[in-house]
């Protein structure tokens, strides 16, 4: 017999973070390119995302074409990078950032999708250098140091809109942190 979900956030009726969540607009258009085994993954926080940012949009594939063009600025890829911009040391302001397309999975599986979708490499990448320490403590990444794709996001857009509160996003990833170290 399988367990009761919640319609809205899909997570068992028991874990349910709707309570938890404060939805706010996203300052720009978000693409999350999902590779399908991580849609998969109980931990993956882009269901968060969807929660609290609602205009968000998913895509879970593993080739993607590429989205239309912005009515301002343009696409960039949010991934680290020689060619990358950092974020933390460039103003946003200079950047004409009109949306931004993220990838998520592990890191072998984002360069997959890399490879299967040449025109991400065409986008203008950025990156960053002084986001907080990660609190995504259920998951690991290389040498213990990633950021989960939640933090990734809250923390750029944080930097290219001033207006944008990240700290809901950081409220509802403790809640879910939480639930796997009731404890911590």
């Amino acid at each position: 017999m399988s367990r009761a979900t919640c319609s809205r956030c899909r997570l068992p009726e028991r874990t349910c973070l709707c309570a938890e969540t404060r939805p706010q607009p996203c300052p720009l258009p978000v693409i999350v390119l999902q590779h399908p085994l991580e849609a998969r993954h109980a931990k993956s926080t882009v269901p968060l995302l969807q929660l609290a940012l609602p205009a968000l949009q998913r895509v879970v594939a593993e080739h993607m074409a590429p989205p239309a063009p912005l009515p301002r600025g343009r696409w960039w890829l949010l991934y680290p990078g020689d060619e990358a911009v950092d974020i933390d040391t460039t103003p946003p302001g200079r950047l004409d950032i009109g949306g931004l397309v993220v990838l998520d999975g592990t890191w072998r599986k984002t360069r997959r999708l890399r490879h299967l979708n040449p025109w991400l490499n065409d986008l203008p990448a950025l990156s960053f250098s002084q986001a907080p320490a990660g609190r995504y403590a259920i998951r690991k990444g290389p040498g213990g140091q990633a950021l989960s794709t939640l933090e990734s996001l809250a923390h750029v857009l944080g930097r290219i809109s001033p207006a944008f509160d990240p700290a809901p996003l950081h409220h509802l990833l403790a809640c879910r942190v939480a639930q796997f170290h009731p404890d911590d």
